[in-house]
């Protein structure tokens, strides 16, 4: 493994021999001069991948005092360091996604590059101002070379040719759930393409989330990956059937019983009830209640108790891939169903599921809002709705960014019971708040710290242990030894499927702990391996809460907050510099806190620039 010195200011003033594009060594850069000439401290500046480009990740006091915090100001900060950064046109090049504040009084301003007004996929840059407005960050992707292109940004193939491309690329069913379409400028394989990003999410068939990419030129399908994010593409230790069922009504006769569903929930009033979860538990929760047709009352999972946000709702899709009802009783009481192993069982619709999903979203939701101030997964209040009893037996559960909902199947009853459980729902309740904070693309590196975050949210809400799926394992696994999806605490003691053994350091198939342990799998093997990787910087959070004594609170505020240093194709050596620079943040460089995480980075082999090119490691066989 290749392990790279931290870079600071003084280092690169003394010519450290780094260079940026063109040749030009930093050393001789007037803005590494400038900062020096600031007088509050070191430089950090980590370089991208194969030197091409600015630096991934720059911090430190790197400004005077601006009037304000605003893309406007980020962008004048940008053009004035021309030849560290390589942004010649900042004005042109990037566009503003967004600016927040937080609860520290700094303000990240998120900045989308493009050409010729139109976004180029994964390139984004951050910018981040301290309270005093002064810049002591900026990090992510520019591509300066595509300033220079003469790209031909006007499609010859219209936008519904290129959809129906991608429909047919994907075979997917009649009814599409959810689609959308963007021009973009796409780099892929060392050139540049002008394409349609189609957005393809479907529930039928072999659910999928797809983003298929589409030449606006040729009308060629150049690259698509399935993004169908959650603790359930279990490919990684599981082959999954497709689903041969078909809607049992038209696209618009579903669509209209979907909507009168999320209708009769504004038409019910509050009470409170409890039931029995799927593994005999009872619980409390808020619901509602509204009149029947016989002039006797209904009672349904729609939780408005919080003024502030706009519900907690849990839908009945009664074994279908398709349909939703609000999920309803004759009573306040939900106690009928305790599953008892009998794989048979899960053809019945149970009310245990439903139980599960509808309590534990309430306990995420509170969760971040009293610990994160987050409203939400959105942070605007959105609601929460959750669908159980997705099909037959079905052995998954996933969150969709299209319908904004979490999914959550039955289970066979040998490897899954029913998968609403509190670490499971806040797993997919992470991905919600993932995909609101910019999202994370569900590929390679950035897949697997966006699994990584679900991962380990799931273990800090539901904290009994450092594993993940402890109360979804059914009969067959439980036989086997198998307690649980993953571990945290020790990903190796569990095996990965067998198909990507191959990959393994060492042919014996477990998940990996150590950066020497990572799969480097191809992007059509569990999307270069999103749910496997994802545990080497789980196990890092581990280390920092058990073995260095920091606790899950810190973990927690540490890793919530790098979502703001993090962006759309972040990979794990940015992903390390964000942990470290929230640390910073939080507890100060000097601080047992900030030692914690350094040291768990080292001791997962996570070093400064580590990278997937220099460290490759053919399969096995």
């Amino acid at each position: 493994m290749k392990k790279f010195a931290a870079l600071t200011l003084s280092a690169l003033i003394f010519g450290s021999g780094f260079l940026g594009a063109g040749g030009s060594g930093f050393a001789e850069g007037d803005s590494l001069k400038k900062f020096e000439s600031l007088g509050k401290g070191d430089v950090k500046v980590v370089q991208g991948k194969g030197q091409k480009g600015p630096p991934t990740f720059v911090s430190g006091i790197l400004s005077e005092n601006f009037s304000k915090g605003n893309a406007k100001n980020a962008k004048a900060f940008l053009s004035e360091h021309e030849e560290l950064f390589h942004v010649k046109n900042a004005e042109e090049s990037l566009t503003e996604v967004r600016v927040t504040e937080d609860e520290l009084g700094m303000t990240h301003v998120r900045l989308q590059q493009t050409k010729k007004g139109i976004p180029v996929d994964r390139n984004e840059l951050n910018v981040h101002f301290n309270e005093d407005n002064s810049i002591t960050a900026v990090n992510g992707n520019f591509d300066p070379e595509l300033e220079e292109l003469d790209i031909n940004t006007t499609p010859a193939v219209n936008r519904n040719t290129a959809l129906e491309t991608a429909k047919r690329d994907v075979i997917a069913p009649e009814y599409v759930d959810f689609q959308t379409s963007e021009l973009i400028i796409y780099p892929f394989e060392a050139d540049y393409h002008l394409a349609y990003r189609i957005n393809l999410e479907f529930h039928s068939a072999t659910p999928g989330n797809w983003y298929v990419y589409v030449d606006a030129h040729t009308g060629e399908v150049i690259d698509r990956f399935d993004a169908m994010t959650g603790l359930g593409n279990f490919s990684d230790i599981l082959d999954l059937e497709e689903i041969t069922e078909q809607p049992q009504a038209s696209a618009a006769q579903v669509k209209a019983k979907n909507e009168k569903a999320q209708e009769k929930r504004n038409e019910l009033r509050g009470a409170r009830g409890k039931g029995i979860g799927t593994t005999g538990v009872q619980k409390l929760m808020d619901i509602s209640h509204g009149p029947d047709e016989d002039g006797g009352r209904t009672f349904y999972l729609a939780d408005h108790s919080t003024s502030d946000m706009d519900g907690i709702f849990t839908y009945n899709m009664q074994n279908t891939s398709n349909q939703m009802w609000l999920y309803e009783n004759d009573s306040a009481s939900w106690k009928d169903v305790e599953y008892s192993g009998d794989s048979s069982s899960w053809e019945v619709v149970g009310q245990g599921p439903a139980v599960d999903a509808h309590s534990n979203s309430r306990i995420v939701y509170d969760y971040f809002l009293e610990n994160h101030g987050r409203n939400s997964l959105d942070d605007q209040g959105m609601a929460i709705e959750s669908r159980v009893h997705y099909w037959r037996e079905y052995n998954n559960a996933f969150w969709s960014n299209g319908l904004a909902m979490m999914t959550y199947g039955d289970g066979d009853g040998q490897q899954f019971i029913p998968l609403a459980a509190l670490d499971v729902t806040a797993h997919e309740m992470v991905h919600g708040i993932t995909h609101y904070n910019g999202g994370l693309r569900y590929r390679f590196e950035t897949g697997a710290i966006n699994e990584a975050y679900s991962d380990t949210f799931g273990s800090i809400i539901d904290d009994r242990s450092w594993d993940v799926g402890e109360d979804i394992m059914g009969e067959a696994w439980l036989a086997d030894g198998r307690t649980a999806l993953r571990s945290s605490e020790d990903p190796g003691k569990f095996p990965v499927n067998q198909a990507y053994w191959a990959y393994s350091v060492d042919g014996e198939g477990r998940y990996p702990a150590h950066m020497e342990e990572y799969y480097f799998l191809p992007g059509n093997m569990d999307n270069g391996g999103v749910h496997i990787n994802c545990t080497i910087l789980q196990h890092s959070a581990y280390l920092v809460s058990e073995e260095y004594g920091m606790g899950r609170e810190v973990v927690a505020d540490t890793w919530y907050r790098a979502y703001d240093y993090l962006h759309f194709d972040a990979t794990f050596a940015e992903f390390r510099e964000a942990i470290l620079q929230s640390a910073t943040d939080l507890y100060g460089e000097d601080s047992e806190e900030y030692d914690a995480f350094l040291g768990a980075f080292d001791d997962i082999g996570l070093y400064e620039g580590w990278s997937l090119e220099e460290n490759h490691r053919d399969p096995l066989w």
